[in-house]
C-alpha cells in the first residue's frame, strides 16, 4: 500500500505483557504482517512479565511521545491504572487478548476467556471419570484471561467430576513452572490429569515423560510447543483462540475506529478445539512461523 506524496503514514503502538512464549509472538506476528500490507507504521514494547504494572505504564506514555494514533493494548491488569486510564481520552485505545475494565477502551480484539474455560469444561465432562484427580497450573494468579478461565471452566465442570488437589501460580517462564511442578511432585502423588496454560502445559509434558508417569495433560490455549504435543498425542485437547488472527484483526480495527467506524464491544475470532488427530483448519490463522522472531518496529517510508 503506496502513500499519498508528502502523506504521513497512520502510527500504531503495540504493547504486550510478555513475549515469552509463542502466543504472544503469534499476535505480533499477526500485526507485523498486517501492518505492513495496510502500510502502517507499528511499534511494540513487551512489559516482561504481569508483575511488571509500572513498566507498561511507562511504555504506554512512550507511545504517546512517539505520536502513536492508536494504542493496541494487551494489558497486565484487568482493572486499569489511572495514568492508563485517564489517557484513553487523548489516545484511542482497543484491548487486545487480555480483557480490562468496562467503559474504558474502544473495543475488545479477542475470545470471552471464560468460554476458553467452558470449553475445556466440556471436554473433561465427556472424557473422564468423576473423581478425577487433577492439578491446576494456569500461570500468574488472577491476570490475563486466567481469572475468567478459571470460573469457566469450575462453573461448568459437572459435579463431582474432578478433585482439584492443587492449584499452582507463578510467572509464565519455564524455569519457574518446571520448579513449581517438580516441587510438588516431590511431595505429592502424581495427580491424574494436568489442566495448565501453554507455559506449564509444556513444562508438564517433559517432566513426565521424565519420571515415567501416565498423567494426562490438557492446554488451555496454544503454543507451537503445545501443538506439537497434540500431533504426538501427548497433549490430549487444547484450545486455539487464533492469536495470530486477532493481530491482524487489532490492526484493522485500529484503523476503522481512526476512519471514524463504529466499533462493536468485542471481535471475537472465535474459539477451536483441538483434540489428536485433529490439526489446526488454518495454522496461519493461530500460530506464527516457526522461524518468526518478535519485531519490534515497522517503518513505512512515505513518498516525497
Amino acid at each position: 500500500m503506496s502513500l499519498a506524496h508528502g502523506a504521513e503514514p497512520t502510527r500504531l503502538c503495540a504493547l504486550y505483557p510478555h513475549l515469552k512464549d509463542s502466543y504472544w509472538l503469534s499476535v505480533n506476528a499477526g500485526m507485523v504482517e498486517q501492518a505492513r500490507a495496510r502500510g502502517i507504521e507499528l511499534k511494540a514494547f513487551e512489559a516482561g512479565g504481569y508483575e511488571h504494572q509500572a513498566t507498561q505504564i511507562e511504555q504506554f506514555q512512550r507511545c504517546r511521545d512517539w505520536g502513536a494514533d492508536a494504542v493496541l493494548l494487551g494489558s497486565v491488569t484487568y482493572e486499569l491504572p489511572n495514568l492508563i486510564r485517564d489517557a484513553l481520552v487523548s489516545v484511542p485505545t482497543l484491548a487486545v487478548v487480555n480483557e480490562v475494565e468496562p467503559d474504558t477502551v474502544a473495543s475488545t480484539i479477542g475470545v470471552d476467556w471464560y468460554q476458553m474455560g467452558e470449553a475445556v469444561a466440556e471436554y473433561v465432562n465427556t472424557h473422564f471419570a468423576d473423581d478425577t484427580h487433577a492439578l491446576l497450573m494456569f500461570g500468574p494468579k488472577g491476570q490475563g484471561g486466567n481469572q475468567f478461565l478459571s470460573q469457566g471452566l469450575l462453573e461448568h465442570l459437572t459435579p463431582g467430576k474432578l478433585m482439584v488437589d492443587a492449584t499452582l501460580n507463578g510467572a509464565n517462564s519455564v524455569a519457574e513452572q518446571r520448579q513449581l511442578l517438580n516441587e510438588y511432585l516431590a511431595a505429592h502423588p502424581a495427580p491424574q490429569l494436568i489442566i495448565a496454560g501453554a507455559i506449564p502445559a509444556e513444562v508438564a509434558v517433559n517432566e513426565l515423560r521424565a519420571r515415567g508417569l501416565e498423567t494426562r495433560v490438557i492446554s488451555t490455549y496454544l503454543s507451537h510447543g503445545v501443538y506439537r504435543g497434540l500431533l504426538r498425542g501427548k497433549v490430549e485437547m487444547a484450545n486455539s483462540d487464533r492469536m495470530r488472527l486477532q493481530g491482524r484483526m487489532a490492526v484493522d480495527a485500529a484503523l476503522d475506529l481512526l476512519a471514524g467506524k463504529a466499533l462493536p464491544e468485542r471481535l471475537d475470532p472465535g474459539i477451536e478445539v483441538l483434540v489428536p488427530p485433529k490439526a489446526l483448519g488454518r495454522f496461519e490463522d493461530s500460530l506464527s512461523d516457526p522461524d518468526f522472531r518478535a519485531v519490534y518496529d515497522v517503518t513505512v517510508v512515505p513518498n516525497r
